[in-house]
Parts: C-alpha cells; sequence; structure tokens
C-alpha cells in the first residue's frame, strides 16, 4: 500500500502568523527575532545543543561550530546558523552551509539546510518548518537531508523528493553478522575461520579484476587549486566544490578525524576519498566512507579497494557507505558491497521558489555522500 501523502504545508506568511500566536509573539517579533548567530551567542548556543545531545557526546562544541559556521566573520565556516530570540533568549536554530552546484553546465548557488534545534516548548507549533521556509526564501535552492525521524518528517512535508541514500557494506568478518542471526553458528569458531577464508579468497579475486594504471597517495593536504575531479559524461548535479574547500571540510573537521586517499593517473588527480574508522553497537571497528570524487567507474572502483585494503588492514568487520546513484551502485557491487537487506534509505529533498527549478532539480540525478548528512558531525 503506497504511503498516505504528507499534509499540505500552509504558506511562510500564514504559517508565520500561526507560529506566532502559538509562541506568544506577533507576527513582527517572530520575523525580527531570526537572525545569524555571531561569536557573542555561542555561550548560549552550547547550552541549548547540549540538551539535546545524548548521553556521552561529550563534544568540544564551541571548536566546531567555530569551524562549522561564520558566526560574524568574513570568510570563516561554511555558512550561517541562524537564531531565533524570543522571549529573552534563543528559542531554536537552524544551519545553513553554502551549497554551488552545476545542473547541466548551469551554475546555480543555493544551500543545504541542517542543524535544526527547537526548545522542547515550542516543538508542536510548525517552528521547524517555518524556519525551514525562512531559509529557502533566502536561497535560490534549499538541499535537505533527513538524519533523524523528525527531520525525516519535515524533508518529506516540505521538498520535492530525491532517490533515498541506501546503505551498502563489503564484510570483512562474518562474526557480527552471523551472530545477529544464528548466534549459534556465530558461536562456532572453526565455522567462522572457514568462513572468514572464504571472504579473503572472494576479496583477492575482485581485487586482480581492479584496474591498474594509477597510483595511490595518503595526504594531509590538498592543493588549493585543485578542483574535485566529476565523472566524464556523467548527467546531472555536480557539487562545485574546490581543493580550498575539501581541506578544511575533511581534514580540518575539530570533531572528527578523517583519512584521505588521492589516486593519481599520471600528475593528475583522478580521484580522493574519505573515510571515518567508527564502531559498532559491540564496540568493533567499522570504516565508514563519508566522501568521495572521480572521474569515472575505473577511478572509483580503485577508491573502494584502497579502503577495503585499508579497513583489512585495520582488522574492521566491513566497509560501510551510503550511495544514491544507480551508477554508484553497480560500480560498489564490482567491488564486493552487498544492499542491506532492511534499509528503508535515508531521506532528502530539494526545494525551491521556482516550481520549475525546483521540478528540474527533483528530477536530475544527485550523488550526495554522508559529507552532505544531517548527522552532527561531519
Amino acid at each position: 500500500m503506497a504511503p498516505a501523502p504528507a499534509p499540505r504545508v500552509p504558506a511562510h506568511d500564514k504559517l508565520g502568523r500561526l507560529v506566532a500566536r502559538s509562541l506568544g509573539l506577533d507576527e513582527a517579533a517572530l520575523r525580527e527575532g531570526l537572525r545569524p548567530a555571531t561569536l557573542d551567542d555561542l555561550p548560549e548556543l552550547i547550552a541549548l545543543r547540549r540538551e539535546h545531545l545524548l548521553p556521552g557526546h561529550e563534544w568540544d562544541d564551541d571548536a566546531y561550530l567555530r569551524w562549522r559556521y561564520r558566526l560574524g566573520r568574513e570568510g570563516a565556516g561554511f555558512g550561517e546558523l541562524w537564531c531565533l530570540h524570543a522571549h529573552g533568549r534563543v528559542l531554536a536554530t537552524i544551519g545553513v552551509e553554502d551549497l554551488p552546484i552545476e545542473l547541466d553546465g548551469q551554475a546555480l548557488a543555493g544551500a543545504q539546510v541542517m542543524d535544526l534545534l527547537v526548545r522542547p516548548q515550542a516543538q508542536e507549533s510548525g517552528l521547524g518548518i517555518w524556519l525551514n521556509q525562512a531559509m529557502l526564501a533566502r536561497h535560490g535552492f534549499t538541499l535537505a537531508v533527513g538524519a533523524n525521524q523528525n527531520s525525516a518528517g519535515i524533508v518529506r512535508r516540505l521538498f520535492e523528493p530525491l532517490p533515498p541514500r541506501l546503505t551498502f557494506t563489503h564484510p570483512l568478518d562474518l562474526q557480527p553478522f552471523v551472530q545477529r542471526r544464528w548466534p549459534a553458528l556465530a558461536a562456532t569458531p572453526l565455522a567462522m575461520r572457514l568462513a572468514n577464508a572464504g571472504l579473503a579468497l572472494r576479496r583477492l579475486a575482485l581485487r586482480r579484476h581492479r584496474p591498474r594504471g594509477f597510483t595511490l597517495e595518503n595526504t594531509p593536504r590538498l592543493d588549493p587549486a585543485l578542483s574535485a575531479p566529476v565523472a566524464r559524461g556523467a548527467a546531472g548535479v555536480h557539487l562545485r566544490h574546490g581543493g580550498a574547500y575539501l581541506q578544511r571540510r575533511l581534514l580540518d573537521n575539530p570533531r572528527r578525524p578523517l583519512s584521505l586517499r588521492v589516486a593519481r593517473r599520471g600528475d593528475a588527480v583522478a580521484g580522493l576519498i574519505a573515510w571515518s574508522m567508527e564502531t559498532d553497537d559491540r564496540g568493533r571497528p567499522e570504516l565508514h566512507l563519508v566522501d568521495w570524487h572521480h572521474d569515472g567507474d575505473d577511478t572509483l572502483l580503485v577508491l573502494l579497494h584502497e579502503a577495503i585494503r585499508e579497513a583489512a588492514a585495520q582488522r574492521c568487520t566491513c566497509v560501510r557507505l551510503l550511495l544514491q546513484d544507480e551508477a554508484s551502485r553497480r560500480v560498489a557491487a564490482r567491488a564486493g558491497f552487498l544492499p542491506s537487506q532492511d534499509d528503508g534509505g535515508r531521506p532528502c529533498g530539494v526545494q525551491s521558489r521556482d516550481p520549475e527549478l525546483a521540478a528540474r532539480l527533483a528530477r536530475a540525478p544527485w550523488r550526495l555522500t554522508d559529507l552532505r548528512d544531517d548527522a552532527d558531525g561531519f
């Protein structure tokens, strides 16, 4: 049975009147209370974010917010963190990151919305949707990626849907996967050794067919003049990011250290891939692919094999990544990645004040990676 259509969302002005009334404000006070955050707001913002953190996430939000947002500083961060001030305090926040793209050869400037936080007493007021509408009013288009139930609901209600990102896994140790379904078999050491030996042989066979002519290197710095490689002849949306952005975004994150590999064909950069080391619910290491750029399928295949090789060297149980487009899924299958059977996908969507542009963006293929996820950390 098809899901019921999402309820219609009131226009921004009409919703603003409803939200203001719910919050005990007049409409002008609601509009005027929304402004970009500055460094002076940091103490209150950090306190608000701590109210929403899960136990065990004692993060350095001061360094993180200074890295991620401008906060009134020219040339800093990747976008603005907007605050709604009401009743003498910050009632909610929403972040935007600048998102320059190319669509069928046309350069466009938009933004990705993220970091939506609303105080509990205002969460049933429609404020979250109103804040998203306020960001849309300020940008040519906006992109949203759902990271939890609340944000996924807003994506479905307010944005034109894009294909979901689905989880793919390359297993390196079958024991954790077998343990979830057949605990008795997982407790049999001989069976697990034989199964993992079979995985190693499969991995070796797949690696023998990887493309040649590439050199791979670990690099702590990227050339600021580097243009991120783009797959030749690939239609759809291309994110326009250069070396300076990727250096700050991938390698200067104060919260989540990433490793970066660059693939060269001769002297030219053909692709790059970034990953993080994570742990599963039992503390076992996994390698998660966060971002990648490449000039073609062969380059992507080489980069995936390099990540698998590193994961095996680090004794990880698996390599995981989320894929949105069919072309990347086919390449991942050639590298031995398998789709998760119980994955409903991460919803994502795009919207514009121009209905024609919104339709074009929704029809075009996107290739979003975890770097665009709204999960707090990247």
